[in-house]
């Protein structure tokens, strides 16, 4: 199959099933923000990152990437590797649950009930086991099959979500969307074993060594990134901060967390292909990572200062003006999808060039970073410190990944386009908040600014829309 169908199958593939389904999860969740309220809306979010922090720690460990690179490199022991890492997975959920009650007898009330986080780390659990079973077509270039799944678990989840909210409050819907993804996993374990491998309960420590000594560079990278990405509600929890204050800026976050999946769908739809490239055609690869990067910086600015300038009617609209404090937050933490479209896609090209290292090393400068900013910010300014904490962490960790992979892949020519990029968006940024008239005409005459300084720069160019009409208009070849 041609290079350019394979990428566009796999990328259309990963961005539809999860665009759509994202999407309808992510309009339920502002539905469940109006329906509970600030204060158990607040409860519900600090208890599912508390429990997904753990799942990370405890069921991912750089695991599914791992898995990835040897289900691509020995065809003949699939279903071993795959059903060993499964097994794995849920060996270690008691772990999980041991831990979460340590922190709950810890933390004492600062944290929701240990039932409300049990029923959490059920989600988690079952979530962690979706992601590594869609993981596994990844092997197969059969993202068509990851987003099927993805669609059917997110729809469950909003239909069951929907009629637990009808009926109670956080617990049934903990219950709601814990069932629906178990029911997920089961239909993944049957459509694997159907058309790709199959999977069961087998154990075999050297492929558990062997899956786990490759993935822990990527583990670092991801436990320590997850930390500081997800630890903003434990942080105020933490801190004492109001219940009601979590919920406004749970709401915020839940809006850039929408966004922030975007990269990481590239990154992971690229990544079998950068592995290929990385070998077979490494001039192939510096154009891919110039056109890749440039075009989620060109999608990520702009969506930034579109939001934090309409934060306050954004806030209103979606979750009602109960949360509409939360618009502050929002104008802050909004600008961090820019470093993180960066460093959630790089991150993939890192591990794909055999530096994975890199990545931990950027990520635990950035929790460093985060920590910091944390400890000072939040107990005077409250969850405005929190979206400044995280907008230092995330910068932080941008600015090294890209930097390493600037220094990988130099004839990608990333720097002077990054400049050129950052310019546009700061011209943009200062015409649009300075302009002094109303909110519409400065959203007007910031994005003008942008486009005409990407225009005046060479940034936006006739090749960079071939590009975009090749990727489309082409036609999908049949599977190979």
């Amino acid at each position: 199959m041609h290079l350019l169908s394979v990428i566009r199958r796999d990328i259309f593939s990963k961005f539809a099933g999860e665009i759509f389904s994202r999407g309808l999860f992510l309009l339920f969740f502002f539905y469940a923000g109006r329906k509970l309220g600030t204060t158990d809306f607040g409860v519900l979010n600090v208890a599912l990152s508390t429990t997904y922090i753990l799942g990370v720690l405890f069921l991912d460990t750089g695991m599914n990437l791992s898995t990835l690179q040897f289900l691509v490199a020995d065809p003949e022991t699939r279903d071993k590797t795959a059903s060993a890492v499964f097994t794995f997975k849920l060996l270690a959920y008691p772990l999980l649950v041991l831990t979460m009650w340590a922190m709950s007898r810890a933390m004492g009330n600062r944290l929701p009930a240990f039932t409300i986080l049990l029923l959490a780390s059920f989600f988690a659990l079952f979530t962690s086991l979706l992601e590594y079973l869609c993981s596994v077509t990844n092997a197969f270039h059969r993202m068509d099959l990851e987003a099927f799944l993805k669609v059917f678990n997110r729809f469950c989840m909003v239909l069951f979500g929907f009629v637990a909210l009808r009926l109670g409050h956080t617990a049934t819907l903990l219950w709601a969307i814990s069932t629906a993804t178990f029911l997920a996993c089961v239909l993944a374990l049957f459509v694997l074993r159907r058309r790709l491998v199959p999977i069961y309960l087998f154990w075999d420590p050297k492929i558990i060594a062997k899956v786990l000594k490759a993935g822990l560079p990527i583990a670092g990278t991801i436990i320590v990134g997850t930390i500081y990405l997800k630890w903003d509600l434990l942080v105020l929890s933490y801190f004492n901060v109001g219940k009601q204050e979590i919920g406004w800026y749970a709401g915020a976050f839940k809006i850039v967390e929408a966004f922030a999946a975007l990269p990481t769908l590239l990154g992971a739809a690229l990544f079998p292909m950068i592995l290929q490239l990385r070998t077979e055609n490494p001039a192939a690869l510096d154009r891919l990572l110039f056109a890749s990067t440039k075009a989620v910086l060109l999608f990520s600015i702009p969506v930034a200062a579109t939001i934090s300038l309409f934060s306050r009617q954004i806030i209103s609209i979606v979750y009602g003006q109960t949360y509409l404090p939360g618009a502050a937050a929002l104008a802050i933490i909004i600008w961090c999808i820019i470093p993180i479209f960066l460093f959630f896609y790089l991150m993939f090209v890192n591990v794909a060039a055999g530096h994975a290292k890199a990545n931990l090393l950027s990520a635990s400068a950035a929790l460093i970073a985060g920590l910091v900013a944390n400890v000072i910010l939040v107990p005077r300014i409250g969850y405005l410190g929190a979206a400044w904490a995280a907008l230092i962490a995330n910068s932080s960790f941008a600015a090294l990944a890209t930097w390493r992979v600037c220094t990988l892949f130099r004839k990608a020519s990333i720097p002077p386009m990054l400049l050129r990029l950052s310019i546009a968006g700061g011209l943009m940024a200062a015409v649009g908040s300075l302009a002094p008239t109303s909110v519409l005409i400065q959203f007007g005459l910031g994005l003008l600014t942008y486009g005409i300084v990407l225009i005046v720069t060479g940034s936006l160019g006739t090749e960079d829309l071939s590009l975009v009409l090749r990727m489309f208009q082409t036609r999908i070849q049949p599977q190979t």
